[in-house]
């Protein structure tokens, strides 16, 4: 099994059924950071996810102790990622904590399509993945999913 590259309408369709493939069902719960765009909140309320948000810095970066402090009084399902205008977060550090707590990792590189990090196209971090090739080529729809270990017949 391998990455797959599905294509959507919307990023937020991609996120939806990223949500879907990793099995998510209504009541789970997902983390979100708290500076966030209004539609990314559709797909979640559409199937009836309970969403947390984490703080960030200044930086954008999230404050990781609010992260842990969330994760041991809740069973968390998701922990979304988000690179902030195209700028890759510290992956690593957000792959270590989800890995360490059982958590999927979800990338939203709505804003980043076509970047790479460390020479791997971000998106392809995280568990699944969306961009929104949109918001950079002369379309006006477009969103990708890009997902880990997908066994899918085509």
């Amino acid at each position: 099994m391998c990455m797959k590259i599905l294509k959507y309408v919307h990023a937020r369709t991609a996120f939806k059924i990223g949500l879907q493939l990793l099995g998510c069902r209504a009541g789970n719960t997902v983390l979100l950071p708290d500076f966030l765009c209004d539609v990314v909140w559709h797909p979640l309320d559409l199937l009836g996810l309970k969403v947390i948000t984490y703080s960030l810095n200044d930086s954008l970066e999230p404050i990781w102790g609010d992260i842990e402090g969330i994760s041991k009084r809740e069973n968390i399902f998701a922990l979304l990622m988000v690179h902030y205008f195209g700028q890759p977060q510290i992956i690593s550090k957000y792959d270590e904590f989800c890995k360490d707590n059982n958590i999927f990792l979800i990338e939203d590189n709505a804003h980043g399509h076509g970047g790479y990090s460390n020479g791997k196209p971000m998106g392809s971090f995280g568990d699944f993945g969306f961009s929104s090739p949109r918001k950079f080529l002369n379309i006006s729809f477009g969103g990708y999913l890009y997902f880990q270990n997908l066994d899918l017949e085509y």
